[in-house]
C-alpha cells in the first residue's frame, strides 16, 4: 500500500527532524556551558579588557565627580559617610562609616552580616586608606569575589561614592 517514494518521504522527514532535535539539545547545552562557565568567553574578556583600560586611563577623581553629579551631590565635600545597601534582602538599611572597618559576610562576627549562600563567612572589609584617606574595599579571599563597577576584585580598590559593589545577592554603595 506505501509506495516507495511515500516511504522515501517519511525516512527523510524523521531524519531531518531528529537532526533539528539533536541540534536544539546540543544549542541549549552550549547556552548552559556559557551561562554557567566560570571563565568567560574570548570576545567577553577582549571587551572587558579594553573596557578596563578605558577605565584606567581616566582619573579616579573624575569618575567620582560624574558619580556626584549623577546623583546630585554637587556641594558635597566628596567624603561619604553612609555604607547603602541599595539590593538584595537587606535593601534600605545603612551602615554609619564612622573611621573604623567595616566586615561583610555571613558569620554573626561582621559588622554587616549578609545571609546569602553566595557570601562566605569572612567575604570583604570596606576600610580608610591610611595612605589615601579615601574609603577602600578589599576581598577576604571569598569564593564567589566582590564585584565593584561590574568587574571582580582581586586586591584592594578605592571606593569612591556612587559606585556600585555586589556581594552574593547584596548590592551596596557609599553615600
Amino acid at each position: 500500500m506505501i509506495t516507495e517514494l511515500t516511504f522515501a518521504i517519511l525516512k527523510y522527514g524523521f531524519l531531518a527532524l531528529l537532526w533539528v532535535f539533536v541540534w536544539l539539545a546540543v544549542r541549549s547545552l552550549r547556552r548552559d556551558v556559557e551561562t554557567l562557565s566560570p571563565r568567560k568567553s574570548r570576545a567577553h574578556r577582549k571587551s572587558a579588557r579594553r573596557a578596563k583600560k578605558t577605565v584606567e586611563t581616566q582619573p579616579a577623581r573624575a569618575a567620582a565627580n560624574v558619580a556626584s553629579v549623577a546623583r546630585g551631590n554637587v556641594g558635597d565635600s566628596g567624603s561619604p559617610t553612609l555604607l547603602t545597601i541599595i539590593d538584595g534582602p537587606l535593601a534600605g538599611s545603612s551602615v554609619p562609616l564612622s573611621g573604623g572597618t567595616i566586615t561583610l559576610g555571613r558569620s554573626s562576627s561582621n559588622t554587616l552580616v549578609l545571609d546569602d549562600e553566595f557570601v562566605s563567612s569572612h567575604h570583604a572589609r570596606v576600610y580608610r586608606d591610611p595612605s589615601s584617606g579615601s574609603w577602600a574595599i578589599e576581598d577576604l579571599g571569598s569564593t564567589n569575589g566582590t564585584i565593584v563597577n561590574h568587574t571582580r576584585i582581586t586586591k584592594p580598590v578605592t571606593l569612591p561614592v556612587g559606585i556600585a559593589v555586589r556581594i552574593g545577592a547584596t548590592t551596596f554603595e557609599l553615600r
